[in-house]
């Protein structure tokens, strides 16, 4: 490609340097004869000459991104590679014979044309950069990379489940004792609990894998009984990702019959949890207290002790003050929250709502968002896409005031065409440098908007959790 691009531009000279308009009629009659004398190969090489001059006249400045990736690479520097093109070097340097024949190419170009501009675009087909189009490409496909937010909330799309960080491990502990028999509203509490439950698996299901265990659904409420029903703790839909049916199915493998293991039933999630790395988070659903002479509020603080990851957190279901309070100790100890539902409306609502965020990680939901130093990394990370670029102008800035100090030195135009070449050369590196400077102002944009988007959705969803708050207060 090299040695072609040689023999092309010599031959233009040659041939233009022939129309001169100091020569007479005789001088035309006498190239319209030399053509006529030439074969046919050599007129084909004439006229694919005369084509590429007419490119350096009528081919464009580049005035646009799109216009640098469209670049093709000098012929001096084709085969030069992306990463060699952003070294630090600002100088190009050629052995022996390219320098010759680089000067030779300059000499060509100077003496068909004394045109600033034409001069320019010859020296962008001897050495202009061929990576315009990969690096900028590269650079185009960057994206901010800002963690996403963990914000728990029902009712979310499947894509929306997917797409969503998994939050740890999610274990509900479901009373099946004989008092779960007991109406209210005109409803056995069990099946209360099951709807309830049911729509809570749901819930929790989409930021959690999850597991049901139930306790107090063996043997029944007689004394010679009592090991059984207080040992009878089953997990009855095993710890992985919700699957509405296989969930929904759980549920009806069971019936309340007997003692209320509650103690018995934490260890489960304890030994269930020994070897888990995630956070791990217990829902209790009961409604009463321990009757299998265990300690749950031992038991739950056993479970929390040297790990702030996990939470013991309950629902106490139409309870007398006795359970209450024993239930409130027992999330106490477990680091979690209790609540009361009192009727079957205030058990079906607690439970679709979800257990809350706390005031204190309410107070701190901010920090989900990303904060100043976040997004300069990403500035900076989107530097390191751009820089390169702008070293590869840069270094091909150099190339051409090489190629200007060659025609200065020997004196091939005029003061006025040199100054007014560089001058070009000045503008043109210029305009590119704006291009990039553009382009890192969009990209700031898109990044500042992502984290503002972000910070949106942060500080709605933390008004909407302290709305649910205030409605069950």
């Amino acid at each position: 490609m090299f040695k072609q691009g040689i023999g092309m531009i010599a031959i233009l000279v040659f041939f233009l340097s022939a129309c001169s308009d100091n020569k007479a009629e005789d001088d035309s009659k006498g190239q319209e004869e030399n053509i006529a004398e030439a074969g046919s190969g050599e007129i084909e090489e004439l006229v694919r000459e005369e084509s590429i001059v007419e490119q350096l006249e009528s081919g464009k400045l580049i005035d646009s991104r799109d216009a640098m990736k469209e670049q093709q690479g000098g012929i001096f520097v084709a085969d030069v590679g992306l990463e060699e093109e952003q070294m630090e070097s600002s100088e190009t340097t050629y052995d022996e014979t390219t320098v010759e024949e680089l000067m030779d190419e300059i000499k060509r170009l100077t003496k068909e044309t004394n045109k600033p501009a034409t001069i320019y675009k010859g020296l962008v087909y001897l050495l202009g950069s061929p990576n315009y189009k990969q690096a900028i490409e590269k650079a185009e496909a960057f994206e901010p990379e800002f963690a996403e937010p963990y914000l728990p909330e029902p009712g979310k799309t499947e894509e929306e489940i997917a797409n969503e960080p998994q939050s740890g491990k999610a274990i509900i502990l479901l009373d099946a004792s004989s008092s779960m028999l007991l109406p209210v509203d005109n409803q056995v509490k069990m099946d209360v609990a099951k709807e309830a439950v049911l729509r809570f698996g749901e819930t929790i299901g989409q930021d959690s894998d999850i597991s049901l265990v139930v306790y107090g659904h063996k043997g029944s409420e007689s004394a010679e009984d009592k090991e059984l029903s207080c040992t009878g703790i089953e997990e009855i839909y095993p710890m992985g990702a919700y699957d509405e049916a296989a969930f929904e199915q759980s549920l009806t493998t069971f019936e309340s019959k007997g003692y209320t293991p509650l103690a018995g039933a934490i260890e489960k999630a304890m030994e269930m949890s020994r070897d888990f790395s995630e956070s791990v988070t217990v829902y209790i659903v009961s409604d009463g207290v321990e009757t299998c002479d265990g300690d749950p509020v031992q038991v739950a603080a056993d479970f929390v002790k040297d790990n702030d990851t996990r939470s013991v957190n309950i629902i106490g279901f139409n309870v007398d003050q006795t359970a209450e309070n024993q239930l409130k100790q027992v999330s106490d100890a477990g680091n979690g929250e209790y609540y009361a539902a009192n009727n079957a409306d205030e058990l079906k609502t607690t439970i679709e709502k979800q257990w809350l965020p706390s005031d204190i990680d309410l107070a701190w939901a901010f920090l989900k968002a990303p904060d100043g130093w976040k997004t300069l990394a990403e500035y900076e990370r989107f530097d390191e896409e751009l820089n390169p670029i702008k070293k590869m102008i840069e270094n091909e800035n150099n190339r051409y005031r090489q190629a200007l100090q060659i025609i200065q030195d020997e004196q091939l135009v005029e003061n006025d065409v040199a100054l007014d070449l560089q001058y070009a050369i000045n503008e043109q590196n210029q305009v590119m440098n704006n291009l990039m400077n553009d382009f890192r102002s969009e990209k700031i944009e898109e990044i500042n908007d992502r984290a503002q988007a972000i910070s949106d959705e942060v500080t709605a969803w933390t008004e909407e959790m302290k709305r649910l708050k205030r409605a069950n207060e």
